[in-house]
C-alpha cells in the first residue's frame, strides 16, 4: 500500500520514542488477536417477541396479534472532531472531552506522529461520543480520510475487509486502518510501543 513520503528518522528522535534497544528482524511483527471481537462488531438488533393472544372460546376466531411498530433510529454522526487534517489522517480515540481537547498538545501522541513524518496539523482528531462505534462511511462523508489510526476506538463498515486485530493494518476500500491500545496504555509499555511501531511502518514506510 502507498505510504506518506515521510522524512528519514534521526537516531536521536527514534530513541525518544523507543528509548530501549530494538533489534529489527525480517518478517512480520507478531500480531495478537483481539480477544473480544464483539468490541468491533455491530450490536445485535433487538428481538421482538410475538404477543400471546388471549384465551378464546370454541366459537371465537382468535384475532391476529398486533406487533409493536419499531422505528429505525435515525443515523447521525456520533463523533467530535478537531484539527486541520492537512493530510487526511484520522486519529480515533474514545476519551472524556476535556482530555480530547488536549490531544494536539499531547507529547506522547506527537512523538508517534513525528515518527511517521507527521505534524499535528496533518491529522484530524476524532472522539467517539459516549463510546459509540464510528462508522467508516460516515467518517468518509464528513472528513477527508486517507489513513486511520484507532487508539482503542471502535469502527464498523459495510465494506468487505479482513478481521480487525490489534497492530495489523487492514484495508477499508483504499484506506488503511491500524488498531492500537489506548494512548494511556501505550505510553509506559515498551512491548506495545514496538508492536505499534511495526504496524505503522507497514503503512507509512511502505
Amino acid at each position: 500500500m502507498a505510504g506518506l513520503q515521510a522524512e528519514e528518522l534521526s537516531n536521536e528522535f527514534f530513541k525518544s520514542f523507543l528509548p530501549e534497544t530494538v533489534f529489527l528482524v525480517d518478517g512480520d511483527v507478531p500480531v495478537p488477536v483481539i480477544s473480544t471481537p464483539e468490541s468491533i462488531e455491530p450490536e445485535l438488533a433487538q428481538v421482538v417477541k410475538p404477543l400471546i393472544p388471549a384465551e378464546t372460546t370454541k366459537n371465537t376466531i382468535p384475532a391476529v396479534p398486533k406487533f409493536p411498530k419499531i422505528e429505525a433510529p435515525a443515523k447521525s454522526v456520533m463523533f467530535n472532531v478537531i484539527g486541520e487534517n492537512q493530510k487526511g489522517v484520522a486519529v480515533l480515540v474514545t476519551i472524556p472531552d476535556t482530555e480530547f481537547r488536549k490531544l494536539p498538545q499531547l507529547e506522547f501522541l506527537n512523538k508517534i506522529l513525528q515518527a511517521i513524518g507527521l505534524q499535528p496539523a496533518d491529522v484530524v482528531y476524532v472522539n467517539n461520543v459516549s463510546g459509540s462505534i464510528a462508522v467508516f462511511e460516515e467518517l468518509q462523508h464528513a472528513l477527508q480520510v486517507n489513513y486511520i489510526l484507532s487508539f482503542a476506538s471502535r469502527v464498523e463498515s459495510n465494506l468487505p475487509h479482513d478481521k480487525f486485530t490489534l497492530y495489523n493494518p487492514v484495508m477499508l476500500g483504499s484506506v488503511p486502518i491500524v488498531f492500537s491500545h489506548a494512548l494511556a496504555d501505550l505510553e509506559n509499555d515498551v512491548e506495545k510501543k514496538k508492536l505499534l511501531w511495526g504496524a505503522l511502518q507497514k503503512v507509512f514506510r511502505a
